[in-house]
């Protein structure tokens, strides 16, 4: 860490690099082709990711959430999706349906939505338990801004491979227009965001509004994206070890995610590799000073500007992984911002 600059920031990489040592993604990322192998590797993947909750919840990373928030009804439900990891012991596959959490204020008739995608690298901070640890956030926007959140639980890699994850999250996306009567939306201001993995999510689904022309888009907010399979940026090379999140965790999470070395190149996985980012809704991308990620993310801005897409780029002291305390307020103030120009304004 070296290049960092500020003491504070500094202290608290060396605080949170141990505590993570631990939290490594699984060492078999890719489903044997034995059925009895591969039965006890999709309940190996379940285990490795509940452990790793437990950690996160015990380390204090999830905290904890009032069962009410004062002004918001919350409510849980189920979405429909297509697609199968194969195994029978996934609850969410033999369902057909991922879980949801709805953020909605009281009294909303015809008020804007936003999608919010949770990161994780694709493979872990998911789990309705998980989502309600960090409802307190959506509850606020819920009632501060007048708009319904819905927190999406989408399935997660290496059992759910690309494009498994994305699909979920566009479905959410048809699901939330579809519901719009009963929800309270205005399914002409829906917009989506995420952090990392689900900032990656929310590019793709951007592009894949777009491109199936079901469900337009308003916004996206794109918080230290995930947006580029080579990973082969500057900054990786710069901050490639001694910054929380490594070189080698952004090709490990690229190989739990991709089902074939082919998908790296389908824009629905890595947005970098779309040829055309015209007609894409307006974005806000939020970047660190020392994020592995730092220079993919500024590079998809980039590409988005050039083609003609309004931009919002801020970059803040953290790296991936580790932030000062203020950063998570002004980073959600930020988005805030940018869901008022895009969603409340006419």
């Amino acid at each position: 860490m070296d290049l960092v600059t500020q003491p504070r920031l500094r202290e608290i990489i060396e605080q949170v690099t141990p505590l993570l040592d631990d939290g490594r993604a699984p060492a078999e990322r890719q489903p044997p082709a034995d059925p009895v192998a591969r039965d006890l590797w999709f309940a190996e993947i379940a285990r490795l990711r509940e452990i790793q909750h437990t950690r996160l919840f015990d380390l204090g990373v999830f905290g904890t959430t009032p069962p009410m928030f004062e002004g918001v009804d919350v409510s849980e439900v189920r979405i429909p999706v297509t697609g199968s990891c194969g195994w029978s012991g996934c609850a969410q596959c033999s369902a057909r349906s991922i879980a949801a959490i709805v953020y909605r204020p009281d009294g909303a008739t015809d008020v804007p939505a936003y999608l919010h995608f949770h990161g994780g690298g694709f493979w872990v901070n998911g789990g309705v338990k998980v989502l309600r640890a960090g409802g307190a956030v959506h509850a606020e926007r819920a009632r501060e801004l007048g708009v319904v959140v819905v927190d999406v639980d989408y399935r997660m890699s290496p059992d759910h491979k690309f494009p498994i994850p994305v699909e979920d999250c566009y479905a959410a996306l048809t699901w939330v227009a579809a519901q719009a009567g009963e929800l309270g939306v205005d399914a002409n201001r829906i917009a989506v965001g995420g952090g990392s993995a689900g900032g990656n999510l929310a590019a793709a689904v951007a592009l894949m509004s777009r491109d199936r022309g079901e469900t337009p888009l308003r916004g996206q907010v794109l918080n230290i994206p995930v947006t580029d399979s080579s990973c082969d940026s500057e900054s990786l090379r710069l901050f490639a070890e001694g910054y929380v999140m490594t070189r080698q965790n952004a090709i490990e999470m690229w190989d739990m995610y991709l089902a074939s070395p082919a998908d790296a190149y389908e824009p629905y996985a890595s947005p970098m590799h779309a040829r055309d980012l015209r007609g894409l809704p307006p974005a806000l991308v939020v970047l660190g000073d020392y994020d592995v990620l730092r220079d993919e993310g500024m590079a998809y801005a980039r590409r988005l500007a050039d083609d003609g897409v309004t931009v919002t780029v801020r970059r803040l002291p953290q790296c991936h992984g580790a932030a000062l305390p203020e950063n998570g307020p002004e980073t959600e103030r930020l988005t805030d911002e940018f869901l008022r120009a895009n969603l409340l304004r006419a």
